[in-house]
């Protein structure tokens, strides 16, 4: 008897396979083609929540974030010196291994161009503010953040920018020699940890934190930023999806226990 039941259904599943495509329509997501990926700024249900898509795929640029204007822009990243050099922009290329840095060579640039407005700049995984500083919070996600300034800080320092020399890599062709070719660059620590890249053994390793982080801006206003993945559906790296909720309350009250240090 039981075979027969067996046999039956056998049958019935080989009836519906050549229509499954139809009936399984909506059940299975297909990612999305990365070609048909539209970056930029997507508005939440609520007026201070919203997500921010980016291809941050190539090396050469910066991406800049206007969260006050929700707007976008593109700058790349100088590779020459075409004018007065400002002193301490480089290109430098540099024999990495584990996280001891040897120089082989360095060029002077020119100052990395920046529009006239923007809060958040973005390379690759890397990021820096304009004259702000981050706190990483253990919140699980943006909505968590309270607006009471004391509750956020909870003793803990807003971190500003640092000058760092082998931190943003606009050159990978040599990894696999170790050779990494490096732009100096300003560079928040804190928010920049969102992605580890690990290049102990060629190709590089990632690691996503997912924590929240809180923006402090020159104005006074705060926003919560998480990385909620840094690679798109098809599973290419370099696609940031950013979940921002801005503003939040006034720095008023958290103190002056920042850390920086940044030279500038």
């Amino acid at each position: 008897m039981n075979r027969y039941y067996i046999a039956a259904a056998l049958s019935l599943a080989s009836m519906l396979l050549p229509g499954c495509d139809g009936i399984f329509d909506g059940i299975y997501d297909r990612p999305v083609d990365d070609a048909k990926l539209q970056p930029g700024f997507n508005d939440g249900v609520r007026p201070n929540r919203f997500t921010i898509l980016l291809d941050a795929r190539d090396y050469d640029r910066w991406l800049f974030l206007d969260l006050h204007r929700r707007t976008m822009d593109m700058k790349p990243v100088p590779m020459s010196l075409t004018g007065e050099w400002d002193g301490r922009s480089t290109c430098a290329r540099y024999h990495v291994v584990g996280t001891r840095y040897e120089l082989l060579d360095e060029l002077p640039v020119d100052a990395q161009p920046e529009p006239k407005e923007w809060d958040l700049a973005i390379h690759h995984f890397d990021v820096r503010t304009n004259g702000g500083s981050a706190l990483a919070t253990d919140y699980a996600t943006v909505d968590d953040v309270p607006e009471d300034p004391d509750a956020m800080n909870a003793g803990r320092g807003f971190t500003a920018d640092s000058w760092m020399r082998h931190q943003c890599i606009v050159d990978l062709s040599g990894m696999f020699d170790r050779n990494i070719r490096y732009q100096a660059s300003m560079v928040n620590p804190v928010l920049t940890d969102w992605v580890r890249m690990d290049f102990s053994t060629p190709p590089p390793k990632y690691e996503a934190s997912r924590r929240v982080y809180v923006l402090r801006l020159t104005d006074g206003s705060m926003a919560a930023l998480q990385l909620k993945s840094y690679m798109s559906e098809a599973g290419t790296k370099g696609f940031l999806t950013i979940d921002v909720r801005y503003p939040l309350a006034s720095v008023r009250g958290l103190g002056n226990n920042e850390t920086n240090d940044a030279q500038r």
